[in-house]
């Protein structure tokens, strides 16, 4: 199966001379293109599934296409500061709230029931 990428947005567009990143440019194009409204005002992509317009890749190609022409990032959130004890801090999240273990019906497993096992 061949793909024919010639008829992409990237394909026919010219490239900006203050493009710093050629391959993020294209691709943040590509997907702009891709994730247009429709009439309902929902994205038009059907990964999107009815997803309110503008959708989330819609908005992470917004910032790539940024980015690829040498914008700043958006400004980063602020780090939660550790002091060095062994305790987590209350806004870190731990492991198991990332990956809690679960049986084979899917209840989630307590911690102290899945150090017995």
């Amino acid at each position: 199966m061949s793909d024919d990428s010639s008829n992409r947005a990237s394909r026919r567009a010219e490239r900006p001379h203050d493009v710093t990143d050629p391959l993020l440019w294209q691709l943040a194009l590509d997907v702009l293109d891709a994730h247009e409204p429709t009439e309902d005002g929902v994205c038009g992509n059907l990964l999107c599934a009815g997803e309110p317009y503008p959708c989330a890749a819609r908005g992470n190609a917004e910032q790539s296409l940024r980015l690829a022409r040498g914008g700043a990032e958006t400004p980063p959130t602020a780090a939660p500061q550790w002091d060095g004890h062994d305790e987590t801090p209350d806004n870190w999240s731990t492991q198991e709230s990332f990956h809690p273990r679960r049986t084979r019906s899917g209840e989630a497993v307590s911690a102290s029931r899945a150090s017995a096992a």
